[in-house]
């Protein structure tokens, strides 16, 4: 029987927003999960966001493998589905990545 109120780590975790940092040494990818809470007070409603983190810490010679291993996966994604549409936002990200300072983390969320 799981714990009540622990996480489950067996679950799959949705991510909808990620961040990557990195040194000489490793590179950490963390997946973060954004969801609303809504509680009552006596003012009325209250609406928090709770965001849950799934950091990933790799070697480079690693998070150089996974970077060819989900080029190879998307190209596959979009022979088959179709080209992935990337919206007005998201191109933004991709150029902010693009002319990011390597000492700064990259973020996409």
């Amino acid at each position: 029987m799981k714990n009540k109120g622990k996480e489950k780590e067996d679950e799959a975790f949705f991510s909808d927003s990620f961040s990557v940092l990195f040194n000489p040494h490793k590179f950490v990818f963390d997946f973060k999960q954004s969801t609303p809470k809504v509680s009552k007070t006596k003012q009325g409603r209250n609406v928090e966001s709770v965001v849950w983190h799934k950091p990933i810490v790799m070697d480079p010679v690693l998070a150089k493998k996974i970077l060819k291993v989900l080029q190879k996966n998307v190209e596959k994604y979009e022979d088959k589905f179709g080209e992935i549409e990337v919206k007005e936002r998201e191109k933004k990200d991709k150029e902010e990545i693009e002319a990011d300072d390597a000492d700064e983390p990259t973020y996409i969320g």
